[in-house]
């Protein structure tokens, strides 16, 4: 195969890549085309271009490819400001039972919580998680 024939295939598989977001699969294949392509360039002989081409496709899914999924990864985790107040302690302002929703205070606000004890007006809990506007809160 000619270099710029190898080159095609690299711009398809590139194109390839960019129809099917956070694969990562055929730009490896893509990296394995452009060496095949530098390979023919400088006139190595075809089948030695195929194997450069197996070989730096087969590298590149096994170095490249986890170090792009982790960059991927990492951008899609969001977290939310109200993720601070896991831990923190609030006071009840409305009385809660385990099948009554009742609020809590935190930081000076009022929140929905629920809990699976009975917790009466005053007392002092702990925030568990955080389901939406709601929170679970425990004694």
């Amino acid at each position: 195969m000619t270099w710029t024939s190898w080159l095609i295939i690299a711009v398809v598989l590139i194109i390839f890549e960019i129809a099917t977001p956070s694969i990562f699969f055929f730009i490896c294949l893509a990296v394995g085309s452009v060496f095949a392509a530098l390979a023919a360039y400088f006139g190595i002989s075809s089948w030695i271009g195929f194997v450069i081409f197996i070989v730096t496709s087969i590298l590149s899914l096994y170095l490249i490819r986890p170090i792009f999924k982790k960059m991927i990864n990492k951008s899609e985790t969001v977290n939310s400001n109200i993720d601070v107040l896991i831990g923190m302690v609030a006071v009840v302002t409305e009385r809660i039972t385990p099948s009554k929703i009742g609020f809590v205070k935190v930081l000076s606000e009022i929140w929905r919580a629920e809990s699976d004890v009975e917790l009466e007006v005053g007392e002092i809990v702990k925030i568990k998680k955080i389901d939406g506007t709601t929170l679970t809160v425990k004694k």
